[in-house]
């Protein structure tokens, strides 16, 4: 692959100049003299360089956020000096891994390449390095203005801050979102490097798995391509060896051409699999070119061997039955998990977050996660992780809300990201399902006279032929929700068995809530408050009360602006939820944020809950979400300071693997055994009210392999409150808790705290 790697993360400036103060090119430093320099983090956001140089404000506190506005027609310059103290040639490359976003790159004064996505690492000839002192140059251009280059035809629309992100290849959060502020930041935001290529090497490798045969094994396919520059292919050889355990296999084949495949065979394979069914096994892969049987390059790489369907109807039938199910290894797998958003809003700080919330995921008991098409695309220690943790990820093409452009310049521009994305992520077991984009096909819909959203021609025409050429181990998905012909054309686009279960926002165990029809829910939230403690860091002491037409607040729902806005409405659907939920007013911040945070755990345990005790009809559901990437009011359960609401707890007990939990059935409260297990165990368990002390239900009883079964019941609603504390013990030495609320709203906010220091919640960080 490559002979040397050197980092250019060193000693850079960051230049803004604004646009009506350029005149001509700037090609180099010398050309900058007289605008000031700030020494710059790479990887970096020029907003971060001037808030350490106290030149700006903290962009995450108060209002300061607004300041970046007057910034978005500055063009921003990335400048350093660097000795080279060795040869360059053809094979010499300078690698952006990623460019914030439409930049001219000059080395040494001369022009040498052109970037214009975020997302897609860029790399350009580096021949013209000397040895000895050189100069590096990144001009990166306002979004805000080079976007009106590009006329948009009038069915072209998004939200209303969002238009640039039809445009350019920019993550959309960027522009402001419901769970990002609208910080139209450029930078270096993934690493700067020198590479030298060898000239003989591996160009790409991969393991597609084709199946898995009746008797166990799996039939796999190498697919390779090598650099050779003018040399003859007789003397060359590919070969593969793979070890996980005591599970071997070796395969190689001689090179007729610089491209090729290698058919093995794995008997008795170790698979990868979902958390929850089994382990995430990976073999240690090593691909090697040989030159008359002397290895003359080698590829490393780990990768779990398995087969990804997606078994789904377009619409549901006249009984409310249809599928969407992730099929692993020929299982049908139950879905538990989490949306899974920008880590932070300044991307070049994702990789200092990312760890920490990937372990949130794994404590809260999740075993998959989509990734969101406002974001962007994870870097490889992200998706290592979900491989190594047995994490499923429904991974998004970055397109959401919005009717994209058809130019060809957008094609081009979608379809050269796609197969950078695809080639860099397709060795990758945890990756089970490519989705195009988020919500596109709705945004179809929502026209005042809707269009057929099969007429898209980026998710129905660009990506599938680059899936088609570039991978073929896993499923595609159009756009989430998906709405094919039938269903537009029938008027059901509603109608389908995967769903994003927003709704009036109301009760949470309201009509929309309780009777819908999602066989899968892919989106599903609940607004809860952040503690006093996080308040006080973004909103300040002075501001925190009241909560309601408070300007702090509105903005910090994520609204660049207090009238007006499609988002300013998150804070009073807040205060109605809670108001819903109990008799008494909060009284200060911290009954209010208690309240609040109650509401939201409720509403998640409540989602969760229902989709797992009628496991088989339901197939699984991704919750919104786990964190937040700025410090606000939102859907988290865990807010950007780390600080856990009461949602995170309530979550990870209805996502254990064995769980026990209540549901309103006809007539009772059944008591429901649901078991991610692959074993049958036997459970002996208690319902207490936690009130009075009274136990109402004690047995034991077997729970089978993965399933939901009726375990016990007790009697309907009779107009009472009750709470309910449920434990239990299995045969295998497990324990767990949960509890359940039962009757209607409002409750007594007091009273409720009192059941709930009596179950062991009082301990919570952060409530």
């Amino acid at each position: 692959m490559l002979e040397s790697k050197e980092e250019l993360n060193r000693n850079w400036q960051v230049f803004l100049v604004d646009n009506a103060d350029l005149t001509g090119n700037v090609t180099c430093l010398q050309e900058l003299e007289g605008h000031a320099a700030v020494p710059a983090a790479v990887p970096g956001d020029w907003p971060l360089d001037y808030v350490r140089a106290g030149l700006l404000k903290d962009c995450f506190e108060r209002d300061q956020f607004l300041q970046l506005r007057a910034y978005e027609t500055y063009h921003v310059f990335y400048g350093v000096r660097f000795r080279w103290r060795r040869r360059a040639d053809e094979n010499t490359f300078l690698l952006f891994e990623g460019i914030d976003t439409v930049a001219d790159v000059y080395l040494n004064g001369r022009r040498i390449g052109h970037a214009e996505n975020m997302f897609i690492p860029h790399e350009f000839p580096a021949a013209g390095l000397v040895c000895g002192e050189n100069e590096l140059l990144v001009h990166i251009k306002p979004v805000a203005l080079e976007a009106r280059k590009y006329p948009l035809a009038a069915e072209n629309f998004c939200q209303k801050y969002n238009y640039e992100s039809l445009i350019f290849r920019k993550a959309a959060h960027s522009f402001g979102w419901d769970i990002a502020p609208r910080l139209v930041s450029s930078g270096l935001w993934r690493p700067v490097s020198v590479i030298r290529k060898k000239t003989v090497r591996i160009e790409d490798a991969f393991v597609r798995v084709e199946h898995i045969g009746a008797d166990g094994a799996a039939q796999c396919t190498l697919v390779y391509s090598v650099a050779l520059a003018d040399n003859p292919v007789k003397p060359y050889t590919v070969r593969i060896h793979g070890v996980c355990g005591d599970s071997r296999f070796t395969a190689q084949q001689d090179l007729w051409y610089v491209n090729g495949r290698v058919s093995f065979s794995v008997t008795e394979p170790k698979l990868w699999w979902p958390a929850n069914y089994g382990d995430a096994n990976q073999y240690e892969v090593t691909v090697s070119l040989l030159e008359n049987g002397k290895p003359v390059d080698t590829l490393s790489f780990r990768q779990g061997l398995r087969t990804a369907e997606l078994k789904r109807d377009d619409l549901l039938d006249a009984r409310g039955n249809g599928d969407f199910c992730f099929v692993i290894n020929g299982k049908r797998i139950f879905i538990l998990g989490t949306n899974w958003v920008p880590a932070d809003a300044f991307h070049s700080n994702d990789g200092n977050r990312i760890p920490d919330i990937l372990n949130l995921v794994k404590d809260i008991g999740c075993n998959a996660l989509r990734v969101w098409g406002g974001g962007v695309y994870e870097s490889d220690a992200f998706y290592n992780w979900c491989d190594a943790n047995g994490i499923v990820v429904w991974q998004d093409f970055m397109m959401a809300c919005g009717v994209y452009p058809h130019t060809g310049r957008m094609q081009s521009q979608l379809r050269e990201e796609a197969v950078a994305i695809v080639r860099r992520l397709r060795r990758h077991a945890c990756i089970c399902l490519w989705a195009g984009d988020n919500e596109c096909d709705q945004s179809y819909c929502w026209y005042d006279c809707p269009v057929d959203p099969t007429l898209n021609l980026l998710t129905r025409k660009v990506l599938p032929a680059v899936l088609r050429q570039e991978d073929l181990s896993r499923p595609y998905l159009p756009s989430s929700p998906y709405v094919s012909h039938e269903a537009f054309a029938t008027g059901r686009a509603q109608d389908t068995p995967e769903q994003h279960l927003w709704g009036p926002r109301d009760y949470f165990k309201g009509h929309f809530y309780r009777d819908h029809t999602a066989v899968f829910a892919s989106e599903i939230g609940y607004h809860g408050c952040n503690s006093p403690q996080s308040l006080i860091k973004f909103i300040g002491p002075d501001k925190l009360w009241p909560v309601e037409r408070n300007p702090l607040y509105l903005y910090h729902a994520a609204s660049p602006e207090l009238e007006d806005s499609p988002t300013t409405y998150r804070i009073g659907l807040m205060t109605n939820q809670l108001r819903t939920l109990f008799q008494q007013e909060p009284r200060n911040i911290g009954e209010y944020a208690r309240m609040s945070q109650i509401s939201q755990a409720e509403a998640k345990k409540f989602f969760i809950e229902s989709f797992r005790c009628r496991k088989g009809r339901r197939t699984g559901i991704i919750w919104w979400n786990i964190m937040d990437c700025w410090p606000q009011i939102s859907d988290a359960v865990v807010d950007y300071y780390f600080c856990k609401k009461l949602a995170y707890y309530y979550i990870r007990r209805s996502q254990q693997p064995v769980c026990l939990m209540m549901a309103d059935d006809p007539g009772k409260l059944t008591l429901y055994g649901v078991s991610e297990l692959q074993r049958t165990v036997s459970v002996r368990f208690t319902v207490t009210d936690a009130d009075s002390g009274q136990t109402v239900l004690e047995q034991e009883a077997a729970l089978p392999a993965d399933t939901a079964v009726a375990l016990a019941s007790l009697p309907g609603d009779d107009g009472a409150v009750r709470f309910y504390s449920i434990e239990w013990t299995t045969s295998e030495g497990g324990k767990g808790g949960n509890h359940y609320l039962q009757g209607k709203p409002p409750y007594d906010f007091h009273w409720y705290m009192r059941c709930l220091q009596k179950t062991g919640y009082d301990e919570f960080e952060g409530f």
